[in-house]
């Protein structure tokens, strides 16, 4: 005997949508993953070309900063005909945004979108001031780091901070 398999209108529109489904899903899943990883590996770029060691200077402010590949930096900065102040501590970087703190834990003023161009740094502060400092690739002089005062902060002191003032 013949056995003949019948599908009925209601199982044939159950199947095709289940296709469907499938057909879009899986898609999907593939590019958000794609897309995740494509947002990491910016990161880690960004990351590795920020490292390094960086001037920035105009006519009332001379500032240096080192960031580091575990995450640390050192900031050299003078205002006017002062001295060199140097501050130390942690930097993040997450979507293409950087943020840090202070060695003793506060944050810093504001988080900064970043650019990264060959020899140049951009920084676009993020606190609605949209000021916009330009770093070039520069070594610290060791008369910058000799003569600097490290500076330290009390939690407990409110403090506000400039673009060049991380």
């Amino acid at each position: 005997m013949e056995q003949r398999v019948v599908i009925e209108p209601a199982n044939l529109n159950y199947c095709i949508m289940k296709f469907n489904l499938k057909s879009l899903v899986i898609p999907a899943v593939l590019f958000t993953i794609a897309l995740f990883s494509f947002s990491c590996s910016k990161d880690a770029v960004l990351q590795e070309n920020i490292v390094g060691e960086w001037h920035y200077s105009d006519n009332d402010t001379d500032v240096y900063i080192a960031f580091g590949e575990s995450s640390e930096y050192e900031l050299f900065q003078k205002i006017g005909a002062g001295r060199y102040r140097e501050y130390r501590g942690k930097w993040f970087l997450e979507k293409g945004i950087l943020s840090g703190d202070y060695a003793e834990g506060s944050e810093w003023g504001s988080s900064y979108k970043v650019e990264v161009n060959s020899n140049t740094l951009t920084l676009i502060a993020l606190n609605g001031s949209d000021e916009v400092t330009v770093y070039t690739r520069e070594s610290i002089p060791a008369s910058v780091r000799e003569s600097a005062n490290m500076i330290q902060f009390h939690l407990q002191e409110p403090r506000s901070a400039s673009l060049t003032d991380f």
